[in-house]
């Protein structure tokens, strides 16, 4: 049996969830554990958000993939490098400020935002309508997991 590109893109992203839900399982189980497994997650969601965008950049330029309007292609490619760049500040505030809750914050707010640009971009028949349900599925699962982490976070169950 064989299966399609896009089969195997959902079954890839889904198994993509898996270093979130560990750490959250650490976190939530193993009070001692708890520290190491958030900066994991940020670590890894930084990660991810990198991954998103260049994934726009691999629609850019894929053969045909050049949209026609130079301007909207602009966006396209610019629109490819901001979650990296989130991602980038999110590790910042952990690294230099050591503020884990900012962290997950600004990864919130980054994997909000890329759906949301994604969304917008399917509205211009940039984005594929199976890869906007795909990535709308398994970021619902990531913005569980970040705002759980940083609830726990919030009040005080484990430090990081």
């Amino acid at each position: 049996m064989t299966r399609s590109p896009f089969m195997t893109a959902s079954l890839l992203g889904a198994a993509g969830l898996i270093p979130f839900l560990v750490a959250l399982v650490v976190i939530v189980t193993r009070p001692l554990n708890a520290p190491a497994a958030t900066v994991a997650m940020i670590d890894y969601g930084a990660c991810i958000l990198a991954f998103l965008g260049a994934v726009h950049w691999g629609f850019a330029l894929e053969p045909g993939g050049v949209v026609t309007d130079s301007k909207l292609n602009h966006q396209r490619l610019t629109f490819g490098v901001v979650p990296a760049l989130i991602g980038w500040v999110a590790l910042l505030a952990l690294t230099l400020t050591s503020a884990p809750r900012l962290a997950i914050a600004i990864l919130i707010a980054g994997f909000f935002a890329t759906v949301v640009g994604e969304t917008v971009g399917r509205g211009r028949n940039l984005v594929a309508s199976n890869y906007l349900a795909m990535r709308w599925t398994v970021s619902i699962v990531v913005l569980a997991v970040l705002l759980i982490t940083l609830f726990i976070q919030l009040i005080g169950m484990r430090h990081a």
